[in-house]
């Protein structure tokens, strides 16, 4: 429940004061085995809670994935090892949508608002895949461009005509190589950029250097996550997109 939903049932009286204090607590926490789960985190920042899974083992991620939607309609799990098999456990019980990088469990909100995501590459998928699955569960229809490299440039701009088509309020770009793209992007819109670059590229500094070339961009409206953060770029550009609307 966000805090749109909260107010609406106070305002109907679906719901006591004292709940409705009890939930938006900041100390309003519970305990899965050897975890704090936050429960309360999609009220307070209109983003779900995200368990990242890199380290963690299968049960340490389902018994706090569990835990969680006993409360919450939707987890995101990134970065898991076996998404395969976590998909497997987790899909008999709750809808569940599976990427490389990441996984959701749990119902997905209705779109409110859409956020354009361009990328360079076919290498770039995995973490393109990534914006767009989180995207979804904040509440964001991606309109999504996959292998449009400025290599032949042309092919960005079909993807720019529809996201101002469809009036976007930002833009997230994934690019690895040397990250012209957001730079090429960003010089054509009067909107936010959400540059993501890859580690994708060859020779020296190849896995850093889309990163450099983005920081290092001429055009103001580029902002840049670190290496590979598609979850992060898809949160910016879905706050803006929504708080777009208020």
């Amino acid at each position: 429940m966000d805090f749109n939903e909260l107010f609406d049932k106070i305002k109907n009286g679906e719901i006591s004061r004292e709940d409705a204090r009890e939930k938006i607590s900041l100390a309003y926490i519970e305990t899965a085995q050897k975890s704090i789960l936050d429960v309360n985190r999609d009220m307070r920042t209109g983003i779900p809670e995200i368990v990242y899974g890199e380290y963690k083992t299968l049960d340490q991620v389902i018994d706090i994935t569990v835990n969680l939607l006993t409360r919450d309609p939707i987890v995101i799990i990134s970065r898991f090892k076996d998404n395969n098999k976590l998909h497997d456990i987790l899909s008999k019980e709750y809808p569940t949508i599976k990427g490389d990088h990441i996984l959701i469990a749990g119902k997905l909100p209705e779109p409110v608002a859409p956020v354009l995501v361009i990328s360079g590459g076919a290498a770039d998928h995995p973490v393109t895949e990534e914006v767009e699955i989180t995207l979804k569960s904040i509440a964001i229809e991606p309109l999504v461009f996959e292998d449009r490299g400025i290599a032949h440039p042309t092919r960005v701009l079909e993807a720019l005509k529809t996201g101002i088509t469809k009036q976007v309020k930002s833009i997230v770009v994934i690019a690895g190589m040397e990250g012209a793209l957001a730079t090429f992007v960003s010089s054509f819109v009067s909107l936010p950029v959400i540059g993501v670059p890859t580690s994708i590229g060859y020779g020296v500094n190849a896995k850093d250097s889309a990163l450099t070339s983005m920081l290092s961009s001429c055009t103001p409206n580029l902002a840049v996550v670190n290496i590979d953060g598609g979850v992060r770029a898809a949160v910016i550009a879905g706050l803006i997109a929504k708080n777009s609307l208020t």
